[in-house]
C-alpha cells in the first residue's frame, strides 16, 4: 500500500502540483514527515484536499448601468414624506459628507449611462427619472471633497421620511473582513472557502452537507473567520506568500439564514450583550472543533465565492454593482429606495470596539447595497469599511435611526410657508 501511495504522489508531482487536488497523509504516529490534518475528509479519511486558487483572479468589474429596479408590486408599508431644510437637520453642520460624495460619484457613473427618460423605479415615482439626477451626477464627477457640503446643498433638498409604523427605523453595520488563509489545511486553518459548485444539486445542499469535496477550494481559513466572511458576503483573503485578493460573492445555496449568535442566546450560553464575533469566537475556542462544526451547521445557508483583483482603497461591489465606500455607502430595501439615491441618517455610531452605546451622529450615505435581513422603509445597514477596526465597530452597531432623503431640487416637494 505504501509503495502505491508513494507512486501516486510521485506521479502527481511529475504532472503538476496544481493538478493533484488531494494528497494521502499518513497518521501522526507513523512519523512519515507528512503534515497530518486532524480533521480529515469525512468521505475519505486520511486525505487532505489542497486549495486550488484560480490561476488568474477575475478583473474588477466595470461600472455598468443600474440593475433593474426591485419588483413592481406596491410596497407593503406606505411612506410619508415632508419637505425640510438643511438648517433644520440636527447634526448636519457637523457631519462629514465627503465619503458620501465619493460614493455618490461612483454610483453616478451608472446613472450617467442610464436612459434619461427611464424612472429609477416605476413603483417609486417620487424618485423621478435618471434625467432628474444626471445634472448632479455630472457635477459630482469633478466636485472636491472639501466642498462636499456645498455640493449637496446646491443640488438637493431634504425630505423627512416616516412610515406608518413610526418615525424611527433600525440601523446596523457591516464590513469587509480581512482574513489570513492557507493553501493546505491544518489545525488552525481548517475551514474551506468554496467556489461555486459546477452543478445546481450540489450548490443547493445545506451547510452540513458541503465540504472541501463539494467544489473547488479557494483557500482555508479559521472557522470563525470563514463563517463571518459568508455573513458579510465578501472579504479580503491574505495568503501566506503575501498575495491579497478579494473573495467576492458568487452565489448561495438557497437556504434561509439562521443566526448562530441567536442559537447560543436561546441555549443560554451567551447573553444578548455578548453575541458579537469575538464572543462567538471565544465560545468556539472553549468548546472545540466538533461543537464549532455543529454550531455552524445550525445555519444552513452557505455563500460561495470567486477570486477578484483589488484596487487600492476600494471596497467590494454592492448590489448596485458599484464599489462600496467606507462610511459613505449603506444597504437598504430596494423596494422602497432605488440604488444610488441619498439619505441622511440621524443615529448613534460606535466610536471604538465594544462601544454598544455609541455617540449621537448624523451621517450622509449613498444607498448602494442590500441584504436578506434589510427589510422595510426605515431599515438600513451602514458599510464601515474593511479590516478588523471596521469590523469591531460594525459588530456593535444596532441603533434607532431617523431618515431624511435628499432629492434633486427639481423633483423635491416644496415646503409650503406657514404664514
Amino acid at each position: 500500500m505504501r509503495q502505491w501511495l508513494n507512486g501516486l504522489l510521485a506521479l502527481c508531482l511529475a504532472i503538476s502540483l496544481s493538478a493533484c487536488a488531494t494528497i494521502p497523509v499518513e497518521t501522526e504516529g507513523e512519523q512519515t514527515g507528512h503534515v497530518h490534518f486532524p480533521d480529515p475528509d469525512v468521505e475519505n479519511p486520511g486525505v487532505v484536499i489542497l486549495a486550488e486558487p484560480a490561476p488568474a483572479p477575475e478583473p474588477i468589474p466595470e461600472i455598468t448601468a443600474p440593475p433593474p429596479p426591485a419588483p413592481a408590486e406596491a410596497p407593503p408599508e406606505p411612506m410619508i414624506e415632508a419637505p425640510d431644510q438643511f438648517a433644520a437637520l440636527s447634526g448636519w453642520a457637523e457631519a462629514d459628507p465627503a465619503p458620501a460624495l465619493e460614493a455618490f460619484a461612483k454610483g453616478c457613473k451608472a446613472f450617467l449611462i442610464a436612459d434619461p427618460e427611464e424612472a429609477l423605479n416605476p413603483n417609486l415615482p417620487q424618485y423621478g427619472r435618471y434625467a432628474d439626477w444626471q445634472p448632479a451626477c455630472s457635477a459630482a464627477q469633478t466636485a472636491k471633497a472639501q466642498n462636499a457640503r456645498t455640493f449637496f446643498e446646491t443640488h438637493f433638498a431634504p425630505v423627512t421620511l416616516t412610515a406608518a409604523t413610526g418615525e424611527a427605523g433600525l440601523l446596523t453595520g457591516y464590513y469587509e473582513p480581512e482574513l489570513d488563509v492557507r493553501i493546505k489545511p491544518d489545525a488552525t486553518y481548517s475551514e474551506p472557502i468554496l467556489a461555486l459548485p459546477k452543478d445546481k444539486a450540489t450548490q443547493n445542499q445545506p451547510r452540513s452537507k458541503l465540504s472541501a469535496r463539494s467544489a473547488r477550494v479557494i483557500a482555508y481559513g479559521k472557522p470563525i473567520d470563514v463563517f463571518f466572511l459568508q455573513i458579510q458576503g465578501s472579504g479580503r483573503i491574505k495568503y501566506k506568500d503575501g498575495r491579497v485578493l478579494r473573495a467576492a460573492y458568487a452565489g448561495h445555496n438557497s437556504h434561509r439564514y439562521r443566526s448562530i449568535g441567536r442559537v447560543l442566546i436561546d441555549r443560554g450560553e451567551l447573553t444578548a450583550n455578548q453575541s458579537a464575533k469575538r464572543d462567538i469566537e471565544r465560545w468556539m475556542a472553549e468548546n472545540g472543533r466538533a461543537a464549532t462544526r455543529a454550531l455552524m451547521n445550525e445555519n444552513p445557508r452557505y455563500i460561495f465565492f470567486k477570486e477578484q483583483s483589488i484596487r487600492p482603497n476600494e471596497g467590494p461591489a454592492g448590489a448596485m454593482r458599484v464599489p462600496l465606500t467606507a462610511m459613505g455607502s449603506a444597504a437598504v430595501d430596494p423596494r422602497y429606495h432605488p440604488y444610488g439615491t441619498l439619505a441622511v441618517f440621524q443615529t448613534r455610531l460606535p466610536q471604538k470596539a465594544r462601544d454598544y452605546r455609541g455617540a449621537p451622529s448624523t451621517i450622509l450615505v449613498a444607498l448602494q447595497d442590500t441584504g436578506s435581513a434589510i427589510r422595510g422603509p426605515l431599515r438600513g445597514d451602514l458599510f464601515f469599511g474593511s479590516g478588523a477596526a471596521a469590523g469591531a465597530k460594525a459588530g456593535v452597531m444596532k441603533h434607532p435611526v431617523r431618515w431624511t432623503l435628499l432629492l434633486p431640487k427639481a423633483i423635491a416637494p416644496v415646503e409650503v410657508p406657514t404664514s
